[in-house]
């Protein structure tokens, strides 16, 4: 069977897509692209036993949105047109694997103010997240689930995973422009792992990580845009015992 974005394993991939879907609900909120809005719930789609087809919930609420035909996600955009994501679930899992061919696109949320969708682009191993724009059908491609800011602002995304390579540990875009303009791309040296504690407001992240380096420690720390842009300004900071 196919991985996740960023699970391990096939045994782990339903639990991690239970987990994020819980931090996700708490955290992503949307607005009207470059507007402040008061924070809107994304649609969240649900799946059974680490199935690729959207439920049946999901369906009813995103009618007209998406569309689902065996492998191919279909995703319907503005002015009439489409964009299809065509995948090979039969090499994924069974006598016929093939991990160079394994591919699932699976539909995981919508964002109905700032007109998103987020998709699951999942390979045998890892895989990745599309933010892809009803208006244009442009995408941008992030390694771990994405999170809005509470105004729809930014958009933030935090690669914690040990299976996969990182191509950043955090990275912020901004949701003014049509795909999202990245704005900060922090890649370590030696092996943290970072996480979201609170989002004050749109231009102030609170962040705590483990370090492990020549000392292992706990990081807190405050990522905030200023008028030459994010900066990571690093707080306190507790050592842990080896």
């Amino acid at each position: 069977m196919f991985k996740s974005a960023t699970s391990p394993s096939a045994g782990m991939f339903a639990k991690s897509h239970i987990l994020l879907s819980v931090l996700a609900t708490l955290f992503l909120t949307s607005s009207c692209l470059g507007q402040a809005a008061p924070a809107q719930s994304p649609i969240v789609c649900d799946f059974k036993d680490g199935l690729a087809v959207e439920d049946a919930t999901c369906q009813a609420k995103l009618k007209g949105l998406f569309e689902r035909k065996g492998d191919t996600l279909i995703l319907n955009l503005d002015g009439g047109t489409s964009k299809a994501y065509i995948g090979n679930s039969a090499a994924c899992d069974g006598e016929n694997v093939d991990a160079s061919k394994c591919l699932v696109f699976r539909m995981l949320r919508y964002f109905p103010q700032s007109q998103f969708y987020l998709v699951e682009k999942g390979l045998y191993e890892c895989g990745d997240y599309l933010f892809v724009s009803r208006r244009t059908g442009r995408e941008t491609v992030m390694s771990a689930m994405p999170v809005l800011s509470p105004n729809g602002r930014y958009l933030l995304s935090i690669d914690d995973s040990d299976a996969c390579e990182r191509k950043y540990d955090i990275a912020v875009w901004s949701m003014r422009t049509d795909p999202p303009e990245l704005e900060f791309n922090y890649q370590a040296k030696q092996y943290e792992n970072w996480e979201l504690t609170t989002w004050k407001d749109d231009t102030h992240i609170r962040l705590k990580a483990w370090i492990n380096g020549k000392t292992s420690y706990d990081q807190e720390a405050e990522l905030v845009r200023g008028a030459e842009g994010w900066t990571l300004k690093l707080g306190k900071k507790t050592d842990r015992p080896r």
